[in-house]
């Protein structure tokens, strides 16, 4: 009797699932699944609404980071606003994820900065210079250094410092030792700016 050759099973081909079931995965007990719906919606415009809506519901940080990197990819004026609206949550670690996803859109924050810079919230305004840090836009130092010279608290400037060191050069010398004459009494304020000058001014 001749051998009989065994039959290699095909490999299973994974079903991809229609966007419909990936948005009701947006809500699955499992953290996991709905990690992954979050990220296979990427490129879906039709499921940013409900990506936004999830942005403020999750609880799994890893969860909402990839519901923020799906959401920061479309880069549209309409996401980075409704993402912004967060920056004023009461959630620390929500705050700091969607400035770090705002970061990451050049193209559509811009549009929001004129309504940021002036939010009556000083906290806000402080998260707004978080974005800047990390924002790869031409203009990202100049508007530090326009929070730096206008902004009235001090907490808002000291953050927008903190943004501007890291590219700052001796052209803003001036800027940051004015921001001291600001604000005298504020020693943190103070502290930050004097112990950057030496580098700045090249007497390091």
């Amino acid at each position: 009797m001749g051998l009989v050759r065994k039959q290699t099973p095909e490999p299973e081909v994974p079903q991809l699932l229609d966007t419909d079931e990936l948005i009701r995965r947006l809500d699955d007990p499992d953290p996991e699944r709905r990690r992954e719906a979050a990220l296979e919606l990427a490129g879906t415009p039709e499921a940013v609404p409900e990506l936004l809506a999830r942005v403020g519901l999750e609880t799994e940080p890893r969860v909402r980071d990839a519901v923020l990197t799906t959401l920061a990819g479309h880069d549209s004026e309409a996401v980075a606003a409704g993402l912004a609206v967060h920056l004023a949550s009461d959630e620390a670690g929500l705050r700091t994820a969607v400035a770090e996803a705002l970061a990451t859109m050049p193209g559509s924050v811009p549009s929001l900065l004129p309504n940021l810079l002036a939010a009556p919230d000083h906290d806000v305004r402080v998260m707004t210079a978080m974005v800047l840090a990390d924002l790869p836009h031409p203009e990202a130092k100049s508007w530090l250094v326009r929070m730096i010279t206008d902004d009235p608290h001090p907490n808002v400037v000291t953050a927008a410092i903190d943004a501007l060191l890291p590219a700052a050069s001796a052209e803003h010398i001036g800027v940051l030792e004015a921001a001291v004459l600001r604000f005298p009494d504020d020693p943190f304020l103070t502290f930050t700016v004097r112990a950057a000058l030496p580098r700045l001014s090249g007497t390091a």
